[in-house]
């Protein structure tokens, strides 16, 4: 896991939430842009979950149970966002704004969770 690029993807999953709360604010429903936005994301987010998968089995060194920690931590945070958008599609009012911001907020703590246990565990 690359630390930094760990911090970046929490703090515009955080951004990303706090957009579609004010959003929400101001009875919008999500709109492209804000699917863009998410569509980034998730890219990130799947290129730092494989970076990391490939370190865990190159550095080795982490007991089983914080491999099988950060694994389910990186599956849940590539399915959060998708699974928000598929909620946020059938709520096509205010209310899918907050189902997105609540999926950024979920991804920002995924994000610092992994991160914590990869630091904490690190060989």
């Amino acid at each position: 896991m690359i630390v930094p690029v760990a911090w970046v993807l929490g703090l515009a999953s955080l951004a990303w939430a706090l957009w579609c709360a004010v959003s929400a604010l101001v009875d919008q429903a999500p709109t492209y842009h804000h699917r863009l936005a998410l569509v980034g994301i998730e890219v990130v987010a799947l290129v730092q979950a494989v970076i990391a998968v490939v370190l865990l089995v190159v550095q080795g060194g982490r007991t089983g149970g914080a491999v099988a920690e950060i694994v389910g931590y990186l599956i849940a945070l590539l399915v959060v966002l998708p699974i928000g958008a598929a909620l946020a599609y059938g709520e096509r009012n205010r209310y899918g704004s907050v189902v997105l911001a609540i999926a950024g907020f979920t991804v920002a703590v995924l994000v610092l969770r992994t991160t914590q246990v990869w630091e904490a565990t690190g060989a």
